[in-house]
C-alpha cells in the first residue's frame, strides 16, 4: 500500500521543478491584464494559507510542529490503520514541497491562478488530497468501530461471547 507514496513524491518533485521553471519564465501575477478561469503566473505567497501574513520563522516552526504531529499519527496507526498512515504521509510530502520553498526562496511559489483569485501549486493539491483521504479514512474507521461495538453489545445481550 505504501508504494503509493512513490508517485506522490514524484509529483512533489515535479512541482519543485515546475516552481523553478515558473520563477524563470512566467510573468508575475500582478502583471496579468485579462483574468480568466485558469492562468499560469507567479504568485509569491509570503504568508500561510490564503496569504494570511505571518513571519517566516513562525511559519517554519509551526510547519515543523504540525509535520511531526502528522508523523506521530502516521506511526501510531501504522499497523492498525495503514490507510490513515498513507493519508498523513501524503499530507507531509505535500507540505515538505511548500516548506522547501519557504526555506529556499523565503515564500511559497504558487503558479496556477484560478478564477483570478486563488493561487495554488501541485504540492497544495497533494496536501488537499491527503486531507480528503484522511477524513474519509477516519470516517470509515469510526463507522467500523461503532459497528464492532454494536455487534459486541448485541452478542453480549444474547449471551454470546
Amino acid at each position: 500500500m505504501y508504494w503509493y507514496l512513490i508517485p506522490v513524491a514524484v509529483i512533489v518533485g515535479i512541482d519543485e521543478w515546475l516552481k523553478a521553471q515558473a520563477l524563470q519564465w512566467l510573468p508575475d501575477e500582478g502583471s496579468l491584464v485579462d483574468p480568466s478561469v485558469l492562468l499560469f503566473a507567479i504568485h509569491k505567497n509570503l504568508g500561510v494559507a490564503f496569504d494570511i501574513p505571518f513571519r517566516l520563522e513562525f511559519i517554519i516552526l509551526f510547519s515543523a510542529i504540525i509535520g511531526f504531529g502528522l508523523l506521530h499519527i502516521a506511526y501510531k496507526n501504522l499497523r492498525t490503520h495503514p490507510d490513515i498512515t498513507l493519508a498523513t504521509a501524503i499530507i507531509v510530502l505535500g507540505a515538505l514541497g511548500n516548506l522547501y520553498d519557504r526555506v529556499a526562496y523565503g515564500f511559497t511559489v504558487d503558479y496556477i491562478i484560478l478564477f483570478a483569485r486563488s493561487a495554488i501549486n501541485l504540492s497544495d493539491i497533494v496536501i488537499v488530497t491527503g486531507v480528503i483521504l484522511l477524513l474519509l479514512c477516519s470516517r470509515r474507521t469510526k463507522k467500523r468501530k461503532i459497528f464492532t461495538q454494536t455487534n459486541r453489545s448485541t452478542d453480549s445481550a444474547n449471551g454470546q461471547n
